[in-house]
């Protein structure tokens, strides 16, 4: 109850209210360089790694692991996507978060672990309540629709990914957690 009542005293005193939003899919590469190609395509974007960066990106197919998941996990390769004529905004620090940018989608993108596991990519925001945000986040799902073969739990699962699905480990925490926390394909 404290932390409600700290809550509305801080949203009395201007606080902005968020609405998050967020889905997961399982794609390779191939899928996802198929997603993302149409949604440039569609949406003047740009896209900045978060955390301590200032370089723009404009094709986030282009980034050196793009598909590929360094560490076995769905956390800790995440990018802000904004609409082409908005700015960014840093912290004092000059680190990029999405707090500070109410027009934002964060991607934390998964892809293929090692041969045999592969992790889920994650679209998020928590400005769903800003029209600029809602829109690049159900663009970007609608598309992710398109080229799903399924939705197990919640969790969309690509083209590629599914084709493969005999061969691949859909780990849903990260490559080091117990089997049984892996989405059945």
């Amino acid at each position: 109850m404290v932390y409600l009542e700290k809550r509305n005293a801080n949203l009395a005193l201007g606080e902005k209210q968020m609405a998050s939003r967020s889905f997961r899919v399982f794609g390779t590469r191939t899928d996802l360089e198929s997603v993302f190609y149409e949604f440039q395509k569609l949406n003047l974007v740009k896209y900045y790694k978060c955390g301590r960066n200032e370089n723009k990106i404009d094709d986030i197919t282009k980034t050196i692991y793009f598909g590929i998941s360094l560490n076995g996990s769905h956390i800790r390769n995440q990018y802000l996507v904004i609409k082409d004529d908005k700015s960014i905004c840093f912290d004092k620090y000059k680190h990029i978060s999405q707090y500070l940018n109410e027009t934002s989608v964060a991607i934390n993108l998964g892809g293929l672990y090692d041969e045999n596991t592969i992790v889920p990519t994650t679209v998020s925001t928590i400005w769903y309540d800003n029209k600029i945000s809602k829109e690049i986040f159900n663009d970007l799902r609608k598309i992710m629709k398109r080229y799903a073969s399924t939705t197990i739990n919640g969790y969309m699962i690509l083209k590629n990914a599914y084709s493969k699905k005999e061969q691949l480990r859909f780990v849903t925490i990260g490559a080091q957690s117990p089997r049984e926390y892996d989405l059945i394909v």
